[in-house]
């Protein structure tokens, strides 16, 4: 079992390295795997303050564990050099020893520093053509995170319902004060005494709260102001004063607009044009005929809008067949039974997840190439960077340009998927 001894001579301690390490000597192994621990850091991240740098400085190292280290015999361990780091992340030596010390104090990883500084692992034979068990290891150990599993999934919970409450409380701030504007102008037609209302409300944004509070604040105000307007307007108006709106004086009897006569189908059909026809050129076949194929083309060839009959071109040579034997990794990590394309589009929120794809720049891919074609990049992509982490360490940016090219009609994504099948 690693002890504190572990530690360098040269790192300063803190009690939140401390805490890591105590997990990381834990005997109460919770069983779990390594996607189940990979998904519940990646829904917790932004909670712990794992941003940035730091957020794809982890997904690096957990991208470099074997699923076999997770097992509970086992200790899932990860070696690379600061320098190698900071080459993968493009940033400085000394910013990702930063962020490493960011990951440590957040309870996700322990140092296992060698006697002379280096990180290395000595593995047994191949066995049954999986790698050997971890004989010697020095470097990161992903045991805490593995032992606060449940606990990062609690938080991650907690954060998206906070978020949500957030965004409705938003949704409801602007909504109510819409409302009170509105009767505030009522109140004003009606002669009722409104300023409290709008006191109360110009005092309450000048007050520093959370978005919740304020939202409940504001809608007591609503029910105040619902109130007030309901007990002091005028309940009944004169009868006379109604009868002169309802009146019927000065109307105009004009005859109907349309013309119901009946008229041959023939000359009908002649005298009738094409709401979008254009009349310099309509008595003319041959402009007619070049006009179209013209705005034919242009349609096919315009990348900004991607219609249905696009994405099926795009996705001829793709099945729900090839997806699934081709993203067996993808599969096995975030839990999903790929039998249909509504399984795909529904996962594609934790896909994104996955990669650290913002939910804003997945919206942004659909909108150019449709969420089906969206959909299969961000899987293949997903399923490169789960084979491969060192080949591709930033999958968001290598989303971002297989869209550019299926825009431009240069993405073979059959062929991606065909090799990643005949390798899986």
């Amino acid at each position: 079992m690693q002890n504190s001894g572990s530690v360098a001579s040269f790192r300063r301690l803190t009690p939140e390295m401390m805490v890591s390490q105590r997990l990381a000597m834990a005997n109460d192994i919770v069983e779990t795997t390594k996607s189940e621990v990979a998904m519940a850091l990646k829904k917790a991240a932004p909670a712990l303050g794992i941003d940035g740098t730091c957020y794809h400085i982890l997904d690096i190292l957990i991208g470099l564990t074997a699923a076999d280290d997770w097992q509970v015999d086992k200790r899932p361990l990860v070696a690379i050099s600061n320098e190698k780091l900071a080459e993968y992340v493009c940033r400085s030596k000394r910013t990702v020893m930063r962020c490493l010390k960011r990951l440590v104090e957040a309870g996700i990883i322990a140092y296992r520093d060698s006697p002379t500084g280096r990180r290395y692992i000595h593995r047994g034979e191949f066995r049954q053509g999986k790698q050997g068990d971890i004989q010697r290891g020095y470097g990161f150990d992903f045991s805490p995170a593995r032992q606060r599993v449940h606990e990062l999934k609690e938080i991650g919970a907690e954060f998206a319902a906070r978020l949500k409450a957030q965004k409705d409380a938003r949704r409801m701030i602007n909504r109510l004060l819409r409302a009170i504007e509105d009767m505030a102008l009522l109140a004003k037609k009606e002669g009722v005494v409104f300023e409290d209302v709008q006191e109360a409300v110009a005092s309450l944004s000048e007050q520093g709260m959370d978005v919740v509070v304020r939202a409940q604040a504001l809608e007591n105000i609503y029910e105040m102001a619902v109130t007030l307007l309901a007990e002091e307007a005028p309940q009944q108006r004169d009868n006379s004063e109604l009868n002169d709106k309802m009146s019927c004086a000065g109307d105009i009897y004009d005859a109907p607009y349309n013309n119901t006569n009946p008229q041959p189908l023939d000359s009908s059909n002649i005298k009738r044009g094409s709401a979008n026809a254009d009349h310099s050129i309509r008595q003319d076949p041959k402009q007619v005929g070049i006009k179209s194929a013209f705005e034919k083309a242009k349609r096919r060839k315009s990348p900004a809008k991607t219609g249905s009959g696009e994405q099926a071109d795009m996705l001829e040579n793709i099945s729900i067949a090839l997806l699934n034997s081709a993203l067996s990794n993808l599969q096995e990590t975030i839990g999903l039974e790929l039998s249909s394309w509504p399984d795909l589009l529904g996962a594609c929120g934790d896909i994104a997840l996955l990669i650290g794809l913002s939910p804003s720049g997945l919206q942004q891919a659909e909108d150019r190439v449709g969420r089906y074609v969206a959909g299969a990049i961000l899987a293949t992509t997903a399923e490169k960077a789960l084979r491969d982490p060192l080949l591709i360490t930033s999958p968001g940016g290598y989303f971002r340009a297989c869209v550019d090219r299926a825009v431009e009609g240069e993405l073979a994504l059959h062929k991606s998927l065909f090799g990643l099948a005949q390798s899986g």
